[in-house]
């Protein structure tokens, strides 16, 4: 079940004794516990939670079978819930007798499904997957959260800049729009400079210009944003991760036949259709021979580094050389 058919349900005043939140996104699980709690017992009752690991089967019954009229109880939520071990099996054989109550909400981004608990629970249809929109959506909720938090219009462009910036992950692009909204005021739009100058963390943008500066062959600036960002604590596999990202866009856009829609090819990858056309010029600067043979050189700078040989920084540092240095793909095709 997604998250509007749980609303709907809702709605009906349909409520479940139990549920299980699974998927990525807690923002959207934490506001889905809210709306299960208004729906139960209006601005009357209280979320109970239980951490699994710390707590007992016979706790969380105990807590859903006896209501407190001083401090009433509207939903029992218990989180990490994919640890609960010989618990599953006392609250497996408890689910079909338990009395009209507060419901229990199993909350944890995945949980073994093959048995038990928590298919029981998926089987009655009390599983709510929580995931963020797509890429082609993501930008309209960023916009659409915008405003709900201060009135606040946001172009599409930037807003896809953003999810390109920040990620997918809807509690952290909420919190980003929060620190914007204080930085610009209320009810002031938020554009790309707000968000150059605000949003991004040092070291995302430092990665998000790397990727820039291989793309455009800035040598020289590729290999200061590298040391900047393994100043910054960047990890080996992940900076290799970005660059491969970098060079699978170009290398997709460079062997696109004439004809082909390149925005819906780069879009399977998550590239941002305000992206599209930078990645497409910027693809002609290299040969489709030196794009291949730069992914197989990552592979080994990553095989290198998790294994312990050599330098991987200096081997890092060597290939935007190389690859940055390369002659035009045209001056290429001449001689071949």
């Amino acid at each position: 079940m997604d998250l509007g058919a749980f609303r709907n349900q809702l709605r009906l005043k349909k409520v479940s004794s139990a549920y299980l939140f699974t998927g990525s996104q807690d923002l959207l699980k934490a506001e889905a516990l809210e709306e299960l709690r208004q729906a139960v017992a209006g601005d009357r009752g209280t979320v109970r939670t239980f951490i699994a690991g710390e707590t007992s089967a016979g706790a969380i019954l105990e807590a859903q079978r006896n209501l407190s009229l001083l401090d009433p109880v509207a939903v029992i939520v218990i989180r990490n819930a994919a640890k609960l071990k010989g618990e599953c099996e006392e609250l497996a054989a408890e689910l079909p007798s338990l009395p009209s109550g507060p419901p229990l909400v199993f909350w944890d981004e995945s949980v073994d499904k093959r048995g038990g608990l928590f298919a029981a629970i998926a089987r009655a249809g009390g599983e709510v997957e929580f995931e963020a929109p797509k890429r082609d959506k993501l930008a309209g909720w960023i916009q659409e959260r915008a405003v709900k938090i201060g009135g606040h219009r946001i172009d599409r462009a930037v807003a896809e800049e953003l999810a390109e910036l920040v990620g997918d992950d809807l509690l952290a692009l909420q919190s980003t729009l929060e620190r914007l909204s204080i930085v610009v005021g209320r009810e002031q739009p938020i554009g790309s400079q707000q968000v150059a100058e605000h949003v991004v963390s040092s070291r995302l943008h430092a990665f998000y210009e790397l990727q820039r500066a291989l793309a455009e062959k800035n040598a020289l600036g590729a290999v200061a944003l590298l040391r900047q960002v393994i100043d910054e604590g960047g990890e080996i596999p992940v900076i290799v991760g970005a660059l491969v990202a970098e060079v699978r866009r170009l290398l997709i856009a460079r062997e696109a036949p004439s004809g082909v829609d390149l925005s819906q090819r780069l879009a399977s990858i998550g590239v941002p259709p305000f992206r599209v056309d930078g990645i497409k010029k910027n693809a002609q600067r290299f040969s489709t021979v030196r794009l291949r043979r730069a992914i197989e050189e990552l592979a080994d700078i990553d095989i290198g580094a998790k294994t312990g040989r050599g330098e991987p920084v200096a081997a890092i540092e060597q290939w935007l050389l190389s690859v940055c240095t390369e002659a035009p793909a045209g001056r290429h095709a001449r001689r071949a």
